[in-house]
């Protein structure tokens, strides 16, 4: 079994992780905040740095204000 931790994530896993809606990873990407890679179609992938990234950022935003 492998155990190394992904290094891709879908909008679905990334909401599960946070426990946040799917609508609201959908809308950090829109606007920004949150890097993604868009595959064909509507698929999209989050990537683990991006999304350490993100949440560094959203901390010093629940830190600041």
């Amino acid at each position: 079994m492998d155990t190394k931790p992904q290094n891709y994530y879908t909008a679905e896993e990334i909401a599960e992780m946070l426990k946040v809606t799917t609508e609201s990873v959908r809308r950090w990407i829109r606007n920004g905040k949150l890097k993604s890679i868009k595959l064909s179609g509507k698929f999209i992938r989050i990537s683990r740095d991006d999304l350490d990234e993100f949440i560094k950022s959203m901390r010093g935003v629940a830190n600041n204000g």
